[in-house]
């Protein structure tokens, strides 16, 4: 799930968010499975676990010293996922407010790999909007497991049609269960009754 109640407040609503978190890396990451993806992956996951500690750090009664190490190490997954990657500063004009720059830090590729270059997309846009990470998420239905941009902070499936398929399994699970639990009370009323009868026997 999610480690913010809301991603960042934006001109882009959260459809519009979402298709261009979709153009720029869930593509990607739905890809079939390479290197590539692979790194974005253990990147995601990366943020995700620290983001995770953060919140526990400020509600949780662990010990803080305890929280505060496992956060670092997490931070430093971070950041390992990142080192993999070569980045400079670039210098873009800009329009708003009392500057006219814009400085961001992008990653180079001296390769002409089409689907580096789509790696690099998607890091690029995880880093540029890294509060909206936790709602970069795999589908919890066990049959899909795609990845998908949640629109909201509860959102746990890509799409309807998973949603209503887990839960139909779901129900399905404890319909059997309930059976199975029925027959299973039954035959164990059934050996009670008749160990108490061999027992009531040989006492005579």
């Amino acid at each position: 799930t999610g480690f913010r109640a809301s991603i960042p407040s934006m001109a882009l609503s959260p459809g519009g968010m979402a298709e261009w978190a979709d153009q720029e890396v869930i593509r990607f990451l739905n890809m079939k499975p390479n290197a590539g993806t692979e790194r974005v992956e253990k990147f995601v996951e990366a943020c995700h676990r620290f983001g995770q500690l953060m919140e526990q750090f400020k509600s949780s009664s662990v010990p803080k010293d305890q929280l505060s190490a496992e956060a670092i190490r997490a931070l430093v997954d971070v950041n390992s996922c990142l080192s993999e990657y070569r980045w400079h500063p670039y210098v873009f004009g800009y329009m708003q407010g009392d500057t006219h720059f814009l400085v961001q830090h992008l990653i180079t590729s001296k390769t002409r790999d089409p689907v580096l270059d789509l790696e690099h997309y998607a890091i690029q846009w995880i880093v540029d909007q890294i509060d909206a990470v936790s709602r970069i998420r795999r589908c919890r239905s066990a049959v899909c497991r795609k990845w998908f941009f949640a629109k909201t902070d509860h959102q746990k499936y890509c799409g309807g049609n998973c949603r209503q398929q887990d839960a139909s399994q779901g129900e399905l699970f404890k319909r059997k269960r309930r059976v199975y639990m029925k027959k299973y009370r039954k035959e164990e009323a059934e050996r009670d009754a008749k160990a108490k009868r061999q027992a009531k026997g040989k006492s005579k």
